[in-house]
This record gives structure tokens, C-alpha cells and sequence, in this order.
């Protein structure tokens, strides 16, 4: 299993829903897993490892009842906090676009239904950076990246303070 990095077709697929029947889901969530730790990642998509399937891992933070990463397969985004504080405007980076940090407007909490890597059902309230990881791989998975929540020039600038921190090393 490989990282995809940007520009890729991968990453801008709708990849289809996740077969239990198919595919191994515990192998895969390890497999990903590892790879988005050894990456110091948070998250990491199927787009991003060229696998179609509904499938993302996140790396829980500081999150009650969760503290290891987990899959999170066949989501659905069932609930997002609709107050005035409910959009919140941060920064944010992807492993398939190295070094590129985009400030990205993203709900503050969102509730999820999804499934294990069991097949069990899983309803669950991600509240601030946890909402932000699982909003941005859900998007993956919908072959949005996160380059496309931001303007041109937005997009533009960041992309040259991209180049600069790369050739910095």
C-alpha cells in the first residue's frame, strides 16, 4: 500500500460504497493505519491509497471513549451543528499534498453513522479537530480535496509558501 500524492486521478474519484463480502476490512484498516502513522498523519482516505472502496481511518484526539485509530467504513454525515458558532474557520493539511497547510471552513461538530471494521453500526459526535479530520476524509471519498474548499488565490498563495518551506527543507 502506497500514499497517492497530488496531482492524481485517485484524488479526485467518488469511490464506491465498501463490500464486506470483497474486501478484508480488519487487513485494510491495519494496513491504513500504519501507513497514516508512519505518514504522521490523522487521517487517511481509500482515495489516497488508490483503493475503491468507502473507507477511511482517523487518528482520535483527545476524544472520550476513543483513543486508538479506527476505520470508518460506508459513512454518512447525519447531523452538523447549525448555530452561529457552528463553522469554524482553521488550518489544515493533507498527506497527499505535502508541506501544503490551507485555512479550510469546516463544521465545529458533526454526528456520523458509519460502519466498524466488524460490520457494526456506529453513531458518533466529532466535535472540533475531529470534526475537521472526518469532514476532510469524508471528502476524499466524495473526490473533493480540500484544495477545492478555498479560492484561487487562496490556493495560490499557499502553493508558494508550499514551495518555499520544501526548498527549505
Amino acid at each position: 500500500m502506497e500514499l497517492v500524492k497530488s496531482p492524481n486521478e485517485w484524488l479526485e474519484k467518488t469511490v464506491d460504497p465498501f463490500d464486506f463480502d470483497k474486501l478484508d476490512a480488519k487487513a485494510l484498516e491495519k494496513e491504513m493505519i500504519d501507513l497514516m502513522i508512519a505518514s504522521d498523519g490523522i487521517g487517511l482516505s481509500a482515495n489516497q491509497v488508490a483503493l475503491n472502496a468507502q473507507i477511511f481511518v482517523m487518528r482520535p484526539i483527545d476524544m472520550e471513549g476513543l483513543t486508538e485509530p479506527f476505520a470508518v467504513i460506508n459513512p454518512k454525515i447525519i447531523a452538523v451543528n447549525q448555530d452561529e458558532d457552528g463553522m469554524v474557520v482553521g488550518p489544515e493539511g493533507c498527506l497527499s499534498h505535502p508541506g501544503l497547510v490551507l485555512t479550510v471552513k469546516r463544521p465545529k461538530s458533526l454526528v456520523a453513522e458509519f460502519l466498524d471494521s466488524d460490520g457494526n453500526s456506529r453513531i458518533i459526535n466529532f466535535v472540533d479537530i475531529n470534526a475537521r479530520c472526518f469532514a476532510h476524509e469524508y471528502d476524499h471519498l466524495q473526490g473533493i480535496e480540500f484544495t477545492d474548499r478555498v479560492s484561487k488565490l487562496k490556493l495560490d498563495m499557499a502553493k508558494k509558501k508550499q514551495k518555499k518551506r520544501m526548498r527549505n527543507g
